[in-house]
Formats: C-alpha cells, structure tokens, sequence
C-alpha cells in the first residue's frame, strides 16, 4: 500500500512527501488502514478527501485517486476507454469501465494537487552509488597501464555487477526508490523485494543469496587490482558459477513466481565474464595467492559491516512499533492530569496565537530566563504553521512580580503592555526573545516602552498566584485543552494527535 499511495504523492507532485509519508503511515495505531492513511496525509499538510461517492458519479472523480476495490486500496487512473488499477501486488492490470464498478465499493481517497512544483530528484544519485562510481573509476585508471580489451570487459562487467551488488543490498534493507523501483516492479511478475527478501533465497543462517554478488564482485575487483593479468580468474570463476545461476532462475520461475531484475542482471554478468574465458583464454595461470588475499579482505570487510546493517534495519523497526505505541491516543490521553481552575487562567486577558477559534489550545506557562522555554515556544510555533487553522497557543508567565531584582521581569511586562497596545509588535517581540535568542540588553534597547499599566501587573499576579495553587513552581508549563501535557513526549510530538483532540473537543461542545 505504501508504494501506492507513493505514486499517487508523485503524480499530484507531492514528490518531496513521500520520504516522510513511510514513517509516519507505518507507525501510525491504525496501520494499515485508509483512516491511516487520511490521517497521515493530514499531518503532511496534504489537502485530501476521503469519500463514498455513487457510481454514477464516477466520471466526475479526478484522473487518479486511491480506491478501495475488492477490500484492497488500489491506485486508479482513468483512461480514455478503459481504467488502470495498480496494487502493490499484483502490479498495473488495465480493465473495462464496467468491470470497474462492478468491483469498487465507492470508497475514494482524492488529493489536491500541490500548485508548487517541485523539483525532482534522481534517487539514483545518492552518496552511496555516485562514491562507488567514482571509486571504480579511480580504480580503473590505477590499472590503466594493464587495458587490455578481454581486461577492459572483466573489469566493466565487475565493475556494473558490483553496482547492482549494491543495489540489490539496497533493496534489501531500504527499499530503494525511483528509477530502481520501476524497473524492478515494471509489471505484475516483477519483483526484486519479493525474491531478495524471501526465506528461499537463504542458504545458510548466516549467509543468503544477497550477499553472494557482492562477495563475488567485490573479491574480483580486489583481485584485478592486486594482479590485473589475472582478469582469466575472474572469468573462470564465473563459469564455475553457472549452475549458481541456473538455480537462480529456477527459484525465480519455478518457487517464487516472481522475477528479480537485478538478480538477473547479476546472472546476465556472470554468463558473459564466463563467455569472456571460453572466447579469451587460451592458457592460464592460478594466482592462488592473490584470490585467497582478495577474499579474505572482501569477507572480512563484508561480514563485519553486514551485522551493523542488520541491526540499522531491526532498530529502524523497533523504533516504528515504538512510536506507534506512543501514538496511541489512548495512551496520551491517559497520561495527561487535569488542573485545578483552569477556567481561571483561561480569563486573564493575554497573548492569543494562531486561530482564536480553533479546538485544540495550547497553553505554554513561561519564564523569560527559561532556556527550555525557548525550545517549547519554538515546538508550539512550528505546530502553529502546520496547524494554523486547527491550533491555538495562549502565552502565560509563571513570574513573581514582588521579585523587583529580577531582571528579567520587565521582559514578561513589555510583552503584555505591548499586545494592550499593538499586539502585532508583542508577538514581534516574542519571537525575538525566544527564537532570535537576542540578548537582554538589545532587547530592551529595541522593546522598552514607557509606562506599563496597572492591568498588566495585576494579571501577572493573577498568572503567579494560579501556578502557585496548581503547586507549578517551574517552567516551561505546558497544557493542551486544560489538561497538563505529558512529560513523556515532546510538545512537537502532539501533531500526532491533532485530530483526535480536535474530535474529542467538538464532540463535548455538542
């Protein structure tokens, strides 16, 4: 499901979104649902809709949307005569309009396309594959003195089946994305994952057939380097390997009923290095040595870093069932704790960010000294822009105004005297204490302003005196709809609940 919504993201050019759309959807409590997947959409700040729409209607649905067919959520694109309906199984299949509605239940998910482009980025030039390509070249011009045309095409054909070596690791662990995703998923039978991840392609349990081309590639790479006449080695090595290869596309074609492109390719290099010795050597000698030194190094190498990538992906999936727990809004709701008068506070007149309307408010109890209040305002500010129709942030001091040597009180002071008289100037001045970080004195030499009204220290007071009952005696304080935050997550963490809270407080208001 996560490639097909994916494609759906790239079409309406979401392009950059969906790096962010994996994480989020699979950590999500409702995994794998569709309400998960509105969801998720939600917090990438991506219009959509999701709908029952009557079948007669079905013409007036855009060109492509996710649809939910024969209880599976496919991508569709409507052609001129005929519906595409691709899943993450079985591939792209083209069908009548009739055969369509016969299967669709009329539930659709439509996203808005973005109106600002952006610019596409070739998956294909990561670090990882453009340092292999340049280590090659490096490696090829070590050698240069040694180009020799049956040379040349061992080290060519190493060389690329050393790249999808890679590549297919790749795969295996991070499932790559953009062009190598075409080509390994171009149809129904396709499917490098499936066949690379599959307990077939296991040998042994520490050893399966992903690792057998980079061991092979790598070990030949070395060795043309420490000894490139023995390029017939190399050649030799792959005719011995042949059956290797046959087993491949029997376990491919017979077992798994899949076909993996790169595995293929791989078999493909192997039977032309094999090609290379039976057209090319004539006689050669065994350089036992070089090939055991090689080997060596490549099997060191490949066996200590393969237990570091194998943990990268178990901890990567620990973390996703981690934070899916922690997104449980069951659980959030549990750990938040009620406070005394809340109503109370919510009466003192003060600094309103964001949609006074909205459902969902934040109450952040500052101190201007507070270096964690800074990062606190930060996370409320950065949800405010994500969040800007469904968010409020009410600002509050927990200040004893009777602490006349406190330095920093006339900050809280100007901030409030200033949203009396320009509220735009206090949020400018928010923002250059705790975003800008200025520093006290050029804050008061751009900030300071005459008189500051009785009001506004009697609401400091009143401010004060409510933390004092609710026993806050630190900052920053942190409560979302009257309750108190829950210190196990950070405030940035709540766009994981904005929904929820947000039903939950229009479900108590009617």
């Amino acid at each position: 499901m996560i490639s097909i919504v994916k494609k759906i993201l790239q079409i309406n050019h979401y392009k950059e979104q969906q790096y962010s759309f994996e994480n989020l959807f699979l950590s999500h409590p409702n995994y794998p649902s569709l309400y998960a997947v509105t969801d998720t959409l939600d917090m990438l700040q991506i219009e959509n809709v999701a709908a029952q729409v009557p079948k007669e209607q079905f013409s007036a649905l855009p060109d492509s949307f996710l649809a939910v067919v024969s209880n599976d959520i496919v991508l569709v694109r409507r052609l001129a005569q005929e519906v595409s309906i691709e899943t993450e199984k079985e591939g792209k299949k083209k069908v009548s309009f009739e055969a369509f509605l016969e299967q669709w239940t009329g539930v659709v998910v439509a996203i808005e396309p973005n109106e600002i482009t952006q610019k596409e980025r070739l998956p294909l030039m990561n670090t990882t594959y453009v340092g292999l390509g340049v280590l090659l070249l490096v490696l090829l011009g070590l050698t240069f003195r040694e180009f020799t045309l049956p040379f040349l095409l061992t080290f060519l054909c190493s060389s690329i089946g050393l790249f999808l070596s890679v590549v297919i690791i790749d795969e295996k662990i991070n499932k790559s994305e953009g062009v190598i995703s075409k080509i390994c998923s171009f149809n129904a039978h396709t499917s490098c994952d499936s066949v690379i991840k599959s307990e077939s392609s296991r040998l042994t349990k520490w050893l399966d057939f992903s690792d057998l081309p980079i061991l092979f590639f790598g070990t030949s790479i070395l060795l043309l380097q420490l000894a490139p006449a023995s390029y017939a080695i190399v050649n030799f090595l792959s005719l011995l390997s042949l059956p290797m290869v046959g087993y491949s596309i029997w376990l491919q074609k017979a077992k798994l009923g899949k076909w993996c492109v790169l595995c293929l390719g791989v078999s493909m290099l192997l039977v032309l290095e094999s090609l290379l010795f039976v057209g090319f050597t004539k006689d050669f000698s065994f350089y036992y040595l070089g090939l055991i030194q090689a080997s060596v190094v490549v099997f060191s190498v490949w066996f200590f870093i393969k237990p570091i990538l194998n943990r990268k992906v178990t901890l990567e999936k620990e973390n996703v069932t981690l934070l899916k727990f922690k997104r449980n809004f069951s659980i959030f709701s549990s750990l938040q704790k009620p406070v005394l008068e809340v109503e109370v506070l919510h009466s003192i007149p003060t600094i309103i960010l964001g949609n006074k309307e909205a459902s969902v408010r934040i109450d952040l109890i500052l101190s201007p000294s507070c270096g964690h209040c800074h990062t606190a305002f930060s996370q409320a500010i950065d949800l405010l822009q994500q969040f800007s129709d469904r968010l409020q942030v009410g600002i509050y001091y927990n200040l004893n105004t009777d602490n006349l040597d406190n330095p920093y009180l006339i900050v809280a002071k100007t901030i409030l005297q200033l949203h009396k008289e320009h509220p735009q100037m206090a949020e400018a001045a928010l923002m250059d204490w705790h975003i800008e970080g200025m520093s006290l004195k050029d804050w008061k030499a751009k900030w300071t302003i005459g008189i500051i009204d009785f009001e506004v220290e009697e609401n400091l007071r009143s401010e004060y005196t409510w933390c004092m009952k609710n026993e806050f005696n630190y900052t920053p304080v942190k409560l979302v709809n009257g309750s108190l935050y829950p210190d196990e997550y950070e405030l940035q963490e709540l766009k994981y609940f904005i929904s929820e809270l947000a039903e939950k407080e229009e479900a108590v208001l009617v």
